[in-house]
């Protein structure tokens, strides 16, 4: 018999939405907490006092620059992964969006943080898609220490999708630039 038939009544469905909730919301806590502490300790870049981005809000924004890039709405820099020439295409795509340095963008840094060699089944940040609203400026210089352990996509954007990019590295070792601004 189980507990809730010993007390005679049983989870309801809104009670176990509620409860799966907030085991949600506190691996999201966990995770940033996680996230956080990952990125100090291995990349010297310090997140404690960056706001991060409401997580629906977060992963809904992730899903539409996915679909931009399916719906092929983006230019694309392709070129094979050279850790002598990547500074160079980075300094390019924030030239080439330098009128939105003071902007607010939502950077994704969770999925390019640690190295594999590193990875852990407890990184709680590698299953749920944390952005940082940071200034574009500011993500500049942690890209450019996060960029030697390209492992998966990297997401800088506007809140309303304007303007952003995509950095990634396919299994040949070629790194692609998706970007896009809407004129």
């Amino acid at each position: 018999m189980s507990f809730e038939e010993r007390r005679g009544d049983s989870i309801t469905d809104d009670g176990r939405r509620k409860l799966e909730q907030l085991i949600k919301d506190n691996k999201i806590k966990q995770a940033k907490r996680q996230l956080t502490r990952d990125l100090k300790k291995h990349h010297d870049i310090d997140l404690a006092e960056k706001d991060y981005v409401d997580y629906q809000q977060s992963e809904e924004v992730r899903r539409k620059v996915y679909e931009r890039i399916r719906a092929d709405k983006v230019q694309i820099l392709k070129f094979p992964y050279d850790q002598e020439v990547l500074p160079s295409k980075i300094d390019f795509i924030f030239n080439y969006f330098m009128k939105y340095e003071d902007t607010t963008i939502l950077f994704y840094p969770s999925i390019f943080t640690v190295g594999s060699n590193l990875r852990t089944g407890d990184q709680l940040y590698l299953n749920f898609p944390l952005a940082v609203a940071v200034p574009l400026r500011d993500c500049r210089e942690m890209i450019m220490k996060l960029m030697s352990e390209m492992h998966n996509d990297l997401i800088v954007v506007s809140e309303e999708l304007g303007f952003g990019f995509v950095l990634s590295e396919d299994e040949y070792s070629d790194v692609t630039i998706e970007y896009w601004e809407k004129s």
